[in-house]
């Protein structure tokens, strides 16, 4: 377990990080407005998920988890910062899978199937996007986050009626740092997400995202 005052300091660095976000919003140039450049950019990205091995073994599966997932970003040409609004799913790797009999919807076959262990992770983060090198074509990503886990259970797929546990995993507040690279009209980056609060300790994602 995560000791009291390891906690406090890790909310207090994730406040700090998202109100640092917010003062580079505020001190972005808006001199240009009226010809400012706005839009949103779609990502896909696939993630490797360390959870708290404490909260991990409490429900029964690995500390380590696989995520893909989707995001809309919001861009505008006044500054730096950029809004992230994105969507998980989460393969547990579950060590307290069940199975059951389960008939199809006629009841002519009967099959016996095993359990899946899954969850939906809703996520929102916040902050400056900044390019460098040639052709401003390298970039850094620093953000503010916050997560929340939904749906999160053991369950046999496709089956209305069958058995279900609930797998209590928490979200919460994190930071994140990143690099990338332009590549055309594609930017490919990775990214390391570093939890403040909640039952995840980190993660690190690889990126491809566009315009649109």
């Amino acid at each position: 377990m995560k000791s009291s005052l390891s906690h406090a300091r890790r909310i207090a660095f994730a406040t700090s990080l998202m109100f640092a976000s917010l003062a580079s919003f505020a001190a972005s140039p808006n001199s240009q407005s009226n010809t400012a450049i706005t839009g949103w950019s779609w990502s896909g990205h696939i993630d490797h998920v360390n959870f708290d091995e404490a909260a991990a073994a409490s429900q029964g599966i690995e500390d380590t988890a696989t995520a893909v997932g989707g995001a809309a970003e919001y861009y505008s040409s006044n500054s730096e910062n950029t809004l992230s609004l994105g969507i998980n799913v989460l393969f547990y790797r579950d060590n307290a899978a069940f199975g059951q009999y389960v008939e199809d919807y006629w009841g002519d076959d009967v099959d016996y199937e095993e359990s899946d262990a899954n969850a939906f992770m809703l996520f929102a983060e916040y902050g400056p996007k900044y390019r460098f090198g040639q052709d401003n074509m390298t970039f850094v990503t620093l953000r503010g986050g916050v997560s929340g886990i939904l749906a999160s259970e053991r369950s046999i797929s496709n089956c209305s009626d069958c058995y279900s546990e609930d797998i209590e995993i928490d979200g919460g507040l994190y930071g994140v740092i990143g690099i990338g690279q332009t590549l055309g009209r594609l930017d490919l980056g990775l990214q390391f997400q570093q939890y403040f609060t909640g039952d995840l300790d980190n993660s690190l994602r690889l990126k491809l995202s566009g315009a649109f």
